[in-house]
């Protein structure tokens, strides 16, 4: 008798949103139904956007190649770090590199989520995420992300995808515009739930942390995947207001962006674990990013989402996330503003009366469909 969970999601991905939503979906399944494994599919894509140098398709590519050249050692500890957590902390099964690989001959349930696993556009996007390989077992959707594109305006064959969300025995969604887009595509009214990061305590992540990264002084910790300058300048007076040093994050982006022109710095090396122990002991968090924001809250930090160009348009991943918890509050433009209290606390009492129901409502769903 087939036992076994599968989830597959971006597990592989060198991004600590990805690594700890996967740790916190393999966390809540075991801990709910037992036997929980992540299947170990990552495709050329994924494994392409995370190599150190790019492919040379352009003279664009070759120079970035050429800037990066020189840091090459410490990217390469950087991927080895996220591989030591991966080996210390995911339930894997074999390893799979293309989707005829796949097969769920080994598992009554299959699980696809959480994170941008439905966002067609991106370098690791693939048909597998959304479940044509499974024959026989149950298909469950738990709060995947379209990753603000709408598959009816950027896939080829929309109906192919609507064929495919139309066999999962049971679909939910992470955004507000996935749940519109879903509804429209395949005439189905389907749940919001919380990224699973947000199902876990602050205590099931404190044993992940790294104990041996030490900041000697205060600090703000910024975290911006895609390091936009003007965002910098915003970060930079703003540290320079409050007399703090700035730690930030991504060593590609880094370097690529001339970043360090801004005195910022960079940990000795990354991981999910520098980067919970990173949040944990900032004064303040400045981010543009969806899981930033999420574990600012968790670790009850003070934070301020900056509010970039995405987030006028389609990408709603944020302001989904920020209405559900009640706390638009902490959204905020990046223009400097002296008069304005950058230092004033987080209301985490009405947080956390807040997350309670959501946190039932997306706990009731995995019940339903994982013991049902």
């Amino acid at each position: 008798m087939k036992k076994n969970i599968g989830i597959i999601t971006f597990h592989n991905s060198y991004n600590c949103g990805s690594m700890l939503e996967s740790y916190a979906m393999q966390t809540i399944i075991d801990r709910l139904a037992g036997n929980a494994e992540i299947i170990d599919f990552s495709n050329d894509g994924q494994r392409q956007l995370y190599s150190v140098f790019s492919r040379n398709r352009s003279i664009k590519d070759l120079i970035k190649n050429i800037i990066i050249f020189p840091h090459k050692k410490q990217i390469d500890n950087n991927n080895n770090k996220y591989e030591e957590f991966k080996r210390n902390n995911f339930k894997l099964s074999k390893r799979y590199k293309k989707m005829e690989e796949l097969n769920d001959d080994d598992y009554k349930i299959v699980v696809a989520g959480s994170d941008q696993i439905w966002n067609i556009t991106i370098a690791d996007s693939d048909d597998a995420y959304f479940l044509p390989w499974v024959k026989n077992a149950k298909k469950v959707a738990y709060a995947p992300s379209f990753g603000a594109k709408n598959i009816q305006e950027y896939a080829d064959d929309p109906n192919k995808y609507r064929e495919m969300l139309n066999r999962f025995d049971a679909l939910s969604i992470r955004e507000n515009n996935g749940k519109k887009w879903i509804k429209e595509l395949c005439n189905k009214n389907v749940p919001v739930l919380l990224d699973p990061t947000l199902l876990l305590e602050r205590s099931d992540y404190e044993s992940l942390e790294d104990k041996d990264i030490k900041v000697n002084r205060k600090y703000i910790f910024f975290y911006s995947p895609a390091f936009d300058r003007e965002i910098c300048r915003f970060v930079k007076k703003l540290a320079d207001a409050y007399g703090l040093r700035v730690i930030t994050w991504s060593t590609k982006s880094y370097y690529l962006k001339f970043v360090k022109s801004f005195g910022f710095e960079l940990p000795e090396y990354e991981n999910p674990s520098v980067y919970l122990s990173l949040i944990k002991n900032a004064e303040l968090v400045l981010t543009t990013s969806y899981h930033g924001t999420i574990f600012s809250t968790i670790y009850r930090k003070k934070f301020f989402c900056l509010k970039n160009g995405g987030m006028y348009g389609d990408d709603d991943r944020v302001i989904t996330l920020l209405k559900q918890l009640d706390m638009m509050d902490r959204l905020i433009e990046y223009e400097y503003d002296a008069d304005f209290d950058y230092s004033k606390n987080v209301n985490y009492i009405k947080y956390k009366k807040t997350l309670s129901p959501l946190k039932k409502k997306s706990m009731d769903y995995l019940r339903k469909n994982l013991l049902g």
